[in-house]
Formats: structure tokens, sequence, C-alpha cells
């Protein structure tokens, strides 16, 4: 249910939409391009110009460019050179960068880092999940603990309740003192005020809960409408073997904030390339073919293209790039903080895993100790209340007995609290629900 209604499970899936529309836009860089420019002067019955010039632009890969443009240029005072056959004048060319853009351009770095950023998406929308389904499972293991602790002290209640009963009847018939009565009565009373306790945490608990919990039309569910009862088998829950016995490294690379910061590095590498690329000098050759008409590939051959074609090129650069040795030398910066904050994220999630890996052993260990700590603090119980029946002990005693037992019920219940948190925050690291 989390996964599937919850609003930030809702929001990680639009990450996905929102990497490929940063691609799509990526690749709008590369769209044809259709310009049309025309403009036309009559002053006192003559007509000094009257042209029109049609342009398509094809972007390509390694910063070629291929154009097509048709244009008519008339009139009483036009420059020679721009005057076109009455058909008109075809044109048909390739832009060609030797120097900036020929290894890496800005419409290729964008490509290139939007499809990084879908892997990154992917990264950001695993660690969204993988948030929200720790902070879900620790809420549910809280609310475990204190349901089990709530059962603990409605049975001790009721046991105290039998005990008063029973003493104030013995007190009745002169078998106990007064003073057993209050014994028990206080006893009684401590009890109440613990369940009442625990009886408000777990309300507080399952509000908490019901709030990781929503319906399909964005309606969270309503805590009161919320009954149901903890899986009381996951006290027993046991972490997959490939999930215990794996390189901390191993895991480190599949989490997905390390991912990220992984793919954000290879980002930063595109940018880095671009920037080294606006050091170079601009150094384009334009070459392209003319023919009168529409039909630009009319009379293609060797002698024809000797007398009709047009070249062109620009050369431009800064005297010292300053700019741009800037902005390389701050991309390499860039690129060192994200080493190190990849090699930080890396190094703390392999000890985070070492160190949860060794909780849960421990755990374990506790488990086994205190379960066996309860057996026997049943068994002093058993015979404290033998002696008591035989007058040859007292109430207190008792009490104390069965408090001691409340005790470590309480503490094995906090154990497999932790244990459940500890073998949780294990998939949280590997990403490995």
């Amino acid at each position: 249910m989390v996964k599937r209604y919850h609003p930030l499970a809702l929001q990680a899936g639009l990450t996905n939409k929102k990497a490929m529309y940063v691609r799509m836009q990526a690749l709008g860089g590369f769209d044809p391009k259709l310009e049309v420019n025309g403009e036309k002067k009559i002053f006192e019955g003559k007509t000094y110009y009257d042209y029109v010039t049609s342009e398509i632009k094809l972007p390509l890969w390694y910063g070629l460019d291929l154009k097509g443009a048709f244009t008519t240029y008339q009139g009483d005072y036009v420059n020679p050179e721009n005057k076109t056959p009455k058909s008109g004048l075809g044109y048909f060319g390739i832009s060609v960068p030797v120097g900036r853009g020929l290894l890496m351009d800005e419409r290729r770095a964008a490509l290139k880092q939007a499809a990084i950023y879908q892997n990154i998406a992917v990264a950001e929308q695993q660690q969204i999940l993988n948030d929200l389904f720790i902070n879900a499972t620790q809420s549910y293991a809280e609310w475990l603990n204190v349901w089990l602790n709530t059962q603990i002290y409605k049975k001790a209640v009721i046991l105290a309740e039998i005990r008063l009963r029973s003493t104030t009847l013995l007190y009745k018939n002169g078998d106990k003192a007064a003073i057993d009565t209050l014994e028990a009565l206080t006893l009684l009373q401590s009890r109440q005020q613990k369940l009442n306790d625990y009886e408000t945490v777990l309300q507080n608990k399952k509000n908490e809960l019901a709030a990781y919990l929503w319906l399909d039309d964005l309606t969270p569910v309503a805590p009161e409408k919320l009954n149901v009862k903890p899986d009381t088998t996951l006290l027993d829950i046991m972490p997959p073997v490939s999930l215990i016995n794996r390189d901390p490294q191993t895991i480190a690379k599949q989490n997905p904030e390390v991912t990220g910061y992984s793919l954000k590095l290879n980002q930063l590498d595109i940018e880095r390339r671009l920037k080294l690329e606006e050091i170079k000098p601009t150094l384009n050759f334009n070459v392209g073919l003319l023919n009168p008409g529409r039909s630009i590939f009319n009379n293609i051959n060797p002698d024809w293209f000797q007398g009709n074609h047009k070249i062109g090129f620009t050369i431009a650069m800064p005297l010292t790039f300053t700019k741009q040795r800037a902005a390389y030398s701050l991309t390499k910066i860039k690129i060192q903080e994200a080493q190190f904050a990849l090699a930080e994220k890396t190094n703390m999630v392999s000890v985070k895993y070492t160190n949860y890996r060794n909780d849960l052993i421990n755990l374990d260990k506790q488990v086994l100790l205190h379960t066996s700590m309860i057996d026997n603090n049943k068994l002093l119980l058993d015979g404290e209340e033998k002696k008591f029946r035989m007058g040859e002990s007292s109430l207190f005693l008792v009490n104390s007995r069965e408090q001691k037992l409340l005790e470590i019920q309480e503490k094995i219940n906090e154990i497999y609290t932790k244990r459940i948190k500890t073998i949780q925050y294990l998939k949280w690291l590997a990403y490995n629900w």
C-alpha cells in the first residue's frame, strides 16, 4: 500500500517521466530549423530591393550542420553580389567545426548528460522509495513493540486484580494482614498507570503508522478506521543470507545514494570535456553548392562545382582565454568535490553495513539470553508463589519477582524491535526490499 498509494512513492514515479522529458529537451538540440527572411523596399515607384531567403538547417553529430537555402533577390539598386537569377538561387552546404566544437559541443554534452540523468532519475527514485520504506518499517516496528508491551500489562493488570481480590478475601478471613491488601492495591494501581501509558503511546504509534497508508485517490487512511494488529511473526524474521554474507564494498556500490554520486561524477566529466573544448579557438569551415532555381542538386559534377560554389570560414578566439580557463578549472574542482563526496559516502555505507551486521549478531545472542532469563524468572516466580501459599514468603517478594519478569519481557520486546529495525536498515543500505 505504501509503495502503490503514498504521495512520496507517486512522486518518485515522476522522476522517470522527468528524465524522459530532459532527454527529449536535449534531443531538441538536433531538431531541424526552418528560417525565412524577407524584405521589400519601394520608393517613388522604384523597387530598391525585394528579397526572400528560406533556409533549413539540420544539426548533425560531431558539430556538423547541413544547410539548404533558396533565395530570390531582385531590385533596381541591389548590390551585384546579392543578385540572383530570376528563378532564384538554391544552396546546399555543410558547416564543419575544426577547432572548438569538433570533439564536444553543447548539444552533444546535453544529450550525453540527459542519458546519464535517466540513470540518476532511477537512483533518485530508488532513494526516495528507500527512505520511505525505512521510515514506514521503523514506525511499524515501534508500533509492534508498544503493542506487545500493552498485551503484557493487560495480563499483568488482570493478575494484579485477581491477587487483590484474593488478598482482600484472606484479610477478611483473618489469614492476612491489612498491609498485604495495601501492597496488592499499590501493585494494581502501578500496573494500571503503566498500562494507561502504553495504551496512549500505542494510539500515537498507530496514528504515525496510519500516516503511511493512503487510498488510491490521495485520501489518507483515518487512524480510527485502522482496525489491525501487528504481525508478530516478524519477531522471528530472518534476513536473507545473501544480505548478510556480502562484501561491504559491493553493498555500497548498489546503494542508490552512492550510485547517484557516481553518476553525477560522470555528468561532471562531460561538463569538463565541454569546458576544455571551449579553450580552443573557433575555426569553422562552410562549403556549399549553388544552383539556379529550387533544384539544388542539378548539374552536380566536378566541373559545375568548381564554378558554382560558396566557401567561407570563421576564425575567432579571445587572446587570453581567461574566462574559459577559469570555467575549466572550476569544473575540475567540482569533480574533485564529487570524488571526495563519493569516497566518503561509499566508505560510510560500508561502515554502517558492517556495524548493522555486527549489531544483528549481537541482538540474536541477546534474544537467546533473555529468553533463557524469562524461563528462569518464571521458575523463580512459581517457586515464590508456592512459598507464599505455604506462608513462607511475602506478597512483596512475589510482586518483586513478577515485576522483574515483566521488566525482562519488556526488554526482550525492545531487543526484538531493534532486531527488526536492524534488518530493515541492512535492506535500506543494500536497497533490497
